[in-house]
């Protein structure tokens, strides 16, 4: 994976938060998703203060994500970060399978 921890804060906010939506793509945020998020989060050095909004999306869920705020050059990494928290718990599920299709297609 491209070094995500070179990325600014914003972009790292908005990883985090795909992190989380990916989480939550089958309405239900299970112990090896949670831990993969936090873990992607300590691997790009997250600050103190996002790490606690990210810590709420996963308990409530995070805000509407658009694809398109994705900047280019970190696309391929969104995707990445995506796929690995959804396959976390070693499952992909229908409504998982399709957000992956999703964020593939939008992030292209």
């Amino acid at each position: 994976m491209e070094n995500i921890k070179a990325m600014n804060a914003t972009t790292k906010r908005r990883l985090m938060q795909l992190a989380c939506v990916a989480a939550w793509s089958n309405m239900e945020v299970v112990d090896a998703e949670r831990d993969a998020v936090l873990a992607i989060a300590h691997d790009i050095d997250l600050g103190e203060g996002d790490l606690e909004l990210v810590k709420r999306w996963l308990r409530e869920g995070p805000p509407d994500f658009d694809p398109y705020d994705v900047p280019h050059t970190h696309r391929k990494a969104f995707l990445e970060v995506f796929t690995r928290v959804v396959a976390a718990d070693g499952r992909i599920d229908p409504e998982e399978s399709e957000a992956i299709r999703l964020i593939r297609e939008l992030v292209s």
